[in-house]
């Protein structure tokens, strides 16, 4: 009965020795064949997108979407603009920024072909609610000459091609592409902030004011409620943020219409009137520019209406309350 025992003892030991052998010999297959994949992958290099030197130059329209905004380029005859925000110039700069980009992009490293991984390296889908930028270049006939899905993380850039699951690192540079004005020059009111002497604001919310100042050399001051101010930064910021406009997004004029809901008036110390409205629409705010000047400024007015006068352009909540603020922001307890 022992020795019966020891037998099966035996013969059960002998078992797990070779299960335990072959779950070796698989680890070892398993690893030597991922280990071949990365090793291969490691050492790619060259560019991305071969060829696109050659071929670039064709390109007809860009089409970038990501989880903030989607915007599409197109060359016209007057050059390239942004098609979906009615045709607005596009920066030459950030043309070329984005062409050297993608042309001196390289492989540096593979990474995984695991879909479940995609997120941790932001280059899910933007089309299905990832947060990838999706880079599409075509060319005249519709062929995509660059169709990427680039993951910008703080560890580094990554990049796969939306039909394929494979991600690689990537090095080389590219403009920001998440934010479609970073597109456009979007400065409504190109002057110095010292030539404005007087700013009439006739906010949302409380009676209307003036800031003035005799001279650029002078502080500005409240001249309309007689009213003093311990905050002098808020005043000289309130008075000249129409110069230093940051707008997020541009329409044609007429395509904005409705009601404003405040108004600023900036005057000069030349004698150039212009006049800002702030419209609701789209659930956004938007300025509409129009100056005006006795005959001997006629040319600086115009100068101001040929940029902006046949634009609207959408402010942030924040640009809008520094642009025309309440009284009672620049003097407490004013009604």
């Amino acid at each position: 009965m022992t020795s019966g025992l020891a037998e099966r003892r035996r013969a059960q030991s002998l078992t797990l020795f070779l299960i335990a052998g072959a779950l070796v010999v698989t680890a070892a297959v398993t690893l030597g064949i991922e280990s071949r994949g990365l090793t291969s992958g490691s050492s790619a290099s060259g560019p991305v997108v071969p060829g696109l030197e050659e071929t670039i130059s064709g390109a007809q329209r860009i089409t970038v979407t990501s989880a903030e905004a989607t915007y599409r380029i197109e060359r016209t005859q007057q050059g390239w603009a942004m098609r979906d925000r009615d045709d607005y110039p596009v920066l030459s700069s950030r043309l070329a920024q984005l062409t050297e980009g993608l042309e001196n992009l390289r492989y540096e490293r593979r990474m995984t072909s695991d879909a479940s991984k995609h997120e941790r390296l932001g280059v899910t889908d933007p089309r299905e609610g990832g947060r990838g930028i999706l880079v599409q270049v075509e060319d005249g006939r519709g062929a995509l000459l660059v169709n990427l899905i680039l993951g910008v993380e703080t560890s580094g850039t990554y990049v796969r091609r939306p039909d394929d699951e494979q991600t690689w690192a990537v090095e080389g540079e590219l403009p920001p592409l998440r934010d479609a004005a970073s597109w456009m020059d979007l400065q409504p009111v190109n002057i110095q902030a010292d030539r404005l002497a007087r700013v009439e604001v006739m906010p949302a919310e409380g009676r209307a004011y003036v800031l003035a100042r005799d001279s650029a050399e002078q502080p500005w001051r409240i001249a309309s409620p007689a009213l003093a101010t311990l905050a002098q930064s808020t005043v000289t910021a309130t008075a000249e943020r129409l110069t230093q406009l940051t707008p997020v997004d541009v329409r044609t004029a007429p395509a904005i219409q409705g009601a404003p809901r405040a108004r600023v008036r900036a005057t000069t110390f030349d004698g150039v009137t212009i006049d800002a409205e702030l419209i609701p629409s789209d659930n956004r705010l938007w300025v509409k520019l129009v100056a005006r000047a006795a005959p001997e400024q006629e040319a600086a007015a115009l100068e101001i209406n040929n940029r902006s006068a046949a634009w609207a352009y959408a402010l942030s909540e924040m640009e809008v309350e520094a642009l025309a603020p309440p009284l009672s922001r620049l003097v407490p307890n004013a009604q």
